[in-house]
């Protein structure tokens, strides 16, 4: 129940902000601010990707410098990490495809899960074991909303969230789809303009995302 509780809560966030930033950083101030930024311009949940070596230090210190924001771990692809991210506070955990044992773990250990899936059969894994809200990757590779609209036919219970070679052009289009809870991606936070420190750039833009959600 408790788990139902929350994942209801990230998806009422979501489905108001509907467009997910998915942040890359390795230096937890950086990250701290480039979160606030985000947040101050729109943008109040974040996905934050296991991709550098800091990445769960990054992503616990990020959970406790910004409690109003819905911040998440991406790129999960082991138990251990599953494990891992509860243990940060992270509020969700999305992974890039979908694998019986991750499926199975992720069930057991109750944390608020987005597995990812490229079509029919994965989506099937998913629902096994009772993820019905899952990550379209790489959207733009597998159809995008044509998959999300084909596959809403025999499984219309499913929200999906595009990512991968998601625009902000793109996005009012991508979020007119009936099934489609939200869509990620990096534009609004790239990693050239976080090395840089150039906080001016990334909020001018996730006021355009958040702009592009409504």
């Amino acid at each position: 129940m408790e788990m139902q509780m929350k994942m209801s809560a990230i998806l009422k966030q979501l489905s108001q902000v509907r467009v997910l930033p998915i942040l890359v950083a390795d230096d937890v101030q950086q990250a701290i601010r480039c979160v606030a930024t985000l947040a101050e311009n729109g943008l109040s949940a974040v996905e934050i990707t296991l991709r550098t070596p800091n990445a769960m230090n990054v992503l616990a210190e990020v959970v406790k410098a910004c409690p109003e924001v819905c911040v998440g771990a991406g790129t999960i692809l082991t138990a251990q990490q599953l494990i891992e991210v509860q243990d940060t506070g992270a509020a969700f955990g999305i992974s890039p495809g979908i694998t019986p044992t991750l499926a199975h773990a992720a069930a057991d250990l109750g944390l608020p899960y987005f597995p990812g899936v490229g079509g029919a059969s994965d989506l099937m894994l998913a629902l096994e074991h009772g993820f019905n809200v899952v990550k379209l990757f790489p959207s733009d590779l597998v159809g995008s909303t044509k998959m999300a609209k084909a596959l809403g036919g025999p499984f219309p219970d499913v929200r999906f969230c595009l990512t991968g070679g998601v625009t902000l052009e793109a996005t009012p289009q991508l979020l007119q789809q009936s099934n489609v809870l939200c869509v990620g991606g990096s534009w609004m936070c790239p990693a050239s303009l976080i090395e840089a420190n150039n906080w001016a750039a990334i909020a001018k833009l996730a006021a355009a995302a958040a702009i592009a959600g409504k």
